[in-house]
């Protein structure tokens, strides 16, 4: 008789035992953390390679501009030249000496005003002005708002301008230069300022047209007058001016510029010097009040000196202080004969 053992049921462990795993477990799962941190290590090492080739690259630059040496930038505004920074190969510069200021001075003078009669200007007032520089004399000729400058004597507030010009013959060599600087002068003159010009020989007295009234200062009534004096005056004889001075007056101008080589003349036209201030004392006496004249006459001793400095009583008289100038034939360039 054989006994039956009864039937034991063995458990499987349950899915969340934390029985040891199996090697090939391990070898997953090492597999897996592997794949999961290369992507990061290798990410870190390509931002890390860039930086440091961007440090390297600026590195570089920065010892190259270094190591050049560098520019040096001055301003010289005596000379008004200037050198490039930076030539390139195929520049090439002519070495030229530049002519000597008179000699160039005197070239455009001459082309502009030794037209023949009749002649047009055809350029612009700006380069009149330009062309007509007289020779270097130390003319300051910059006038702004309404003041007036001739040869180097300066007015303001001068809206009624007229210049008074010696035509006689000894005017003969010099009167271009004359030319050019009265050119300057009406090319400095703006909108509202007037302007009129009188030239006197023998005893006339020659006046641009219009005759007996100033002209508005535009660029049109500066040409037109140059262009009339091209044809129409030239230097002879001897002069009086007294003509010229009582019409000069009788425009009721802020301003008279006078310029003359021998203002009281000789000969058959000389006049005497104290006549001559007595006229303008009666012309254009001062105020009792105030000691001022409506007009004030600025002076100017052409070439050679007058013994009797009869412009330069007339300036200090009706001019004032800076009202005189003399000029000779050294200052402006000319060769006496």
């Amino acid at each position: 008789m054989s006994l039956k053992l009864p039937h034991q049921h063995v458990p499987l462990p349950p899915a969340h035992s934390t029985a040891p795993p199996t090697a090939a477990g391990a070898a997953r799962d090492a597999e897996g953390a592997t794949t999961r941190i290369v992507p990061w290590v290798a990410s870190v090492g390509l931002h890390t390679g860039l930086i440091v080739l961007g440090f390297f690259i600026s590195w570089t630059v920065m010892r190259v501009v270094d190591d050049e040496a560098p520019l040096r930038v001055t301003a010289d505004f005596e000379s008004l030249n200037y050198d490039p920074l930076v030539r390139l190969p195929t520049d090439s510069v002519a070495e030229t000496e530049p002519l000597p200021r008179a000699e160039v001075a005197a070239e455009r003078t001459a082309q502009t005003l030794s037209r023949e009669p009749g002649d047009a200007v055809e350029v612009p007032l700006s380069l009149i002005s330009d062309a007509l520089e007289p020779l270097d004399a130390g003319f300051d000729t910059i006038a702004t708002g309404e003041s007036a400058t001739f040869v180097g004597i300066r007015s303001t507030n001068a809206r009624r301008i007229v210049y008074v010009i010696d035509a006689s013959g000894s005017m003969i060599r010099s009167l271009k230069i004359v030319l050019g600087e009265l050119a300057r002068s009406l090319d400095a003159l703006v909108g509202t300022q007037s302007f009129g010009i009188i030239f006197f020989q023998g005893d006339e007295a020659l006046m641009v047209p219009p005759t007996n009234r100033l002209v508005a200062a535009t660029e049109q009534a500066t040409i037109e007058a140059l262009q009339w004096i091209q044809r129409r005056v030239i230097p002879a004889g001897r002069s009086n001016p007294l003509a010229a001075i009582e019409m000069s007056l009788s425009l009721r101008p802020d301003v008279i510029f006078l310029l003359s080589e021998n203002i009281t003349g000789s000969g058959p036209f000389e006049i005497d010097q104290e006549d001559l201030l007595g006229l303008l004392e009666k012309l254009n006496p001062a105020d009792p009040r105030t000691g001022r004249r409506a007009t004030r006459i600025n002076c100017v001793q052409f070439l050679y000196p007058d013994p009797l400095d009869t412009l330069k009583k007339i300036a200090q008289r009706h001019g004032g202080p800076k009202g005189y100038k003399f000029l000779d034939a050294d200052e402006l360039g000319i060769v006496a004969p």
